[in-house]
Protein backbone atom coordinates (compact mmCIF):
# COMPACT_ATOMS: atom_id res chain seq x y z
CA UNK A 1 0.00 0.00 0.00
CA UNK A 2 3.04 2.23 0.93
CA UNK A 3 4.43 1.58 -2.91
CA UNK A 4 1.21 2.72 -4.16
CA UNK A 5 1.18 5.81 -2.44
CA UNK A 6 4.46 6.50 -3.18
CA UNK A 7 3.91 5.66 -6.69
CA UNK A 8 0.82 8.02 -6.56
CA UNK A 9 2.53 11.10 -5.58
CA UNK A 10 5.60 10.95 -7.74
CA UNK A 11 3.26 10.89 -10.85
CA UNK A 12 1.62 13.71 -9.71
CA UNK A 13 4.44 15.59 -8.68
CA UNK A 14 5.99 14.87 -12.31
CA UNK A 15 2.44 16.09 -13.91
CA UNK A 16 2.94 19.42 -11.70
CA UNK A 17 6.59 19.73 -12.84
CA UNK A 18 5.93 19.12 -16.59
CA UNK A 19 3.05 21.53 -16.78
CA UNK A 20 4.66 24.88 -18.06
CA UNK A 21 3.61 28.20 -16.62
CA UNK A 22 1.18 30.63 -18.31
CA UNK A 23 1.47 34.31 -18.51
CA UNK A 24 -1.92 35.03 -17.12
CA UNK A 25 -1.79 38.73 -18.42
CA UNK A 26 -2.65 37.15 -21.60
CA UNK A 27 -6.18 36.07 -19.90
CA UNK A 28 -9.31 37.82 -21.33
CA UNK A 29 -11.77 38.33 -24.13
CA UNK A 30 -10.41 38.03 -28.00
CA UNK A 31 -12.38 38.16 -31.38
CA UNK A 32 -11.17 37.50 -34.30
CA UNK A 33 -9.95 39.90 -37.25
CA UNK A 34 -8.74 39.48 -40.48
CA UNK A 35 -10.48 36.85 -41.61
CA UNK A 36 -12.75 36.84 -44.60
CA UNK A 37 -16.50 35.87 -43.80
CA UNK A 38 -15.66 34.52 -40.76
CA UNK A 39 -16.46 35.52 -37.38
CA UNK A 40 -14.98 34.19 -33.94
CA UNK A 41 -14.44 34.88 -29.89
CA UNK A 42 -12.06 33.14 -28.02
CA UNK A 43 -11.82 33.65 -23.85
CA UNK A 44 -8.67 32.90 -22.09
CA UNK A 45 -9.39 32.21 -18.12
CA UNK A 46 -6.37 33.37 -15.82
CA UNK A 47 -7.07 29.14 -15.12
CA UNK A 48 -5.54 28.04 -18.18
CA UNK A 49 -9.04 27.16 -19.47
CA UNK A 50 -10.30 29.26 -22.32
CA UNK A 51 -13.78 28.75 -24.58
CA UNK A 52 -14.10 29.44 -28.72
CA UNK A 53 -16.49 29.94 -30.59
CA UNK A 54 -16.45 30.29 -34.57
CA UNK A 55 -18.62 31.04 -37.45
CA UNK A 56 -17.68 30.56 -41.20
CA UNK A 57 -21.16 30.40 -43.36
CA UNK A 58 -23.50 28.15 -42.12
CA UNK A 59 -20.77 25.99 -39.60
CA UNK A 60 -20.62 27.35 -36.07
CA UNK A 61 -18.42 25.66 -34.08
CA UNK A 62 -18.33 25.61 -29.53
CA UNK A 63 -15.48 24.16 -27.95
CA UNK A 64 -13.70 24.54 -24.51
CA UNK A 65 -10.94 23.12 -22.58
CA UNK A 66 -7.27 24.51 -21.68
CA UNK A 67 -4.63 26.29 -23.38
CA UNK A 68 -0.89 26.07 -22.80
CA UNK A 69 2.13 28.42 -23.29
CA UNK A 70 5.56 27.39 -24.89
CA UNK A 71 7.42 30.54 -25.55
CA UNK A 72 5.49 32.86 -28.36
CA UNK A 73 3.30 30.26 -28.98
CA UNK A 74 -0.11 29.55 -27.51
CA UNK A 75 -2.16 25.78 -27.99
CA UNK A 76 -5.70 25.16 -27.49
CA UNK A 77 -6.48 21.92 -26.14
CA UNK A 78 -10.28 21.05 -26.39
CA UNK A 79 -11.81 19.04 -24.15
CA UNK A 80 -13.13 15.72 -25.70
CA UNK A 81 -17.44 15.67 -25.61
CA UNK A 82 -18.79 12.85 -23.68
CA UNK A 83 -20.57 11.85 -25.89
CA UNK A 84 -21.79 13.49 -29.19
CA UNK A 85 -25.34 13.50 -30.44
CA UNK A 86 -24.41 13.45 -34.03
CA UNK A 87 -22.52 10.86 -35.57
CA UNK A 88 -18.54 11.18 -34.53
CA UNK A 89 -17.31 12.65 -37.10
CA UNK A 90 -19.58 15.60 -36.43
CA UNK A 91 -17.47 17.10 -33.70
CA UNK A 92 -16.65 20.09 -35.07
CA UNK A 93 -14.83 21.35 -31.83
CA UNK A 94 -11.88 19.44 -33.74
CA UNK A 95 -11.77 22.20 -35.75
CA UNK A 96 -10.04 24.28 -32.74
CA UNK A 97 -8.06 21.12 -31.01
CA UNK A 98 -4.38 21.80 -31.51
CA UNK A 99 -4.61 25.49 -32.90
CA UNK A 100 -1.15 27.22 -32.27
CA UNK A 101 -1.40 31.15 -31.80
CA UNK A 102 1.74 33.11 -31.84
CA UNK A 103 1.70 35.43 -28.77
CA UNK A 104 2.39 39.25 -30.33
CA UNK A 105 1.89 42.28 -28.25
CA UNK A 106 -1.15 44.07 -30.03
CA UNK A 107 -2.87 39.99 -30.58
CA UNK A 108 -2.81 36.28 -30.93
CA UNK A 109 -1.50 35.74 -34.29
CA UNK A 110 -3.61 32.20 -36.51
CA UNK A 111 -1.00 32.32 -39.20
CA UNK A 112 -3.07 29.43 -41.30
CA UNK A 113 -5.80 32.50 -41.90
CA UNK A 114 -3.46 35.39 -42.00
CA UNK A 115 -5.60 36.64 -38.98
CA UNK A 116 -5.26 37.46 -35.83
CA UNK A 117 -7.31 37.71 -32.33
CA UNK A 118 -7.07 40.81 -30.74
CA UNK A 119 -8.18 41.73 -27.49
CA UNK A 120 -11.87 42.69 -26.82
CA UNK A 121 -11.96 46.80 -25.40
CA UNK A 122 -13.30 46.70 -21.98
CA UNK A 123 -14.44 48.99 -19.32
CA UNK A 124 -16.92 52.02 -19.56
CA UNK A 125 -15.56 53.00 -23.17
CA UNK A 126 -16.29 49.60 -24.30
CA UNK A 127 -19.80 50.01 -24.44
Amino acid sequence: MKGIAALASSLLLAACASSAPIDRTLAGHYLLQGAMEMGSELLLNEDGSFEAAMSYGILDVYTRGRWSQSGDRLTLHRERPRHNVFAPDMDLGQLIDGMELQIRPDCLVVEALDACYAKAPTGPAAH
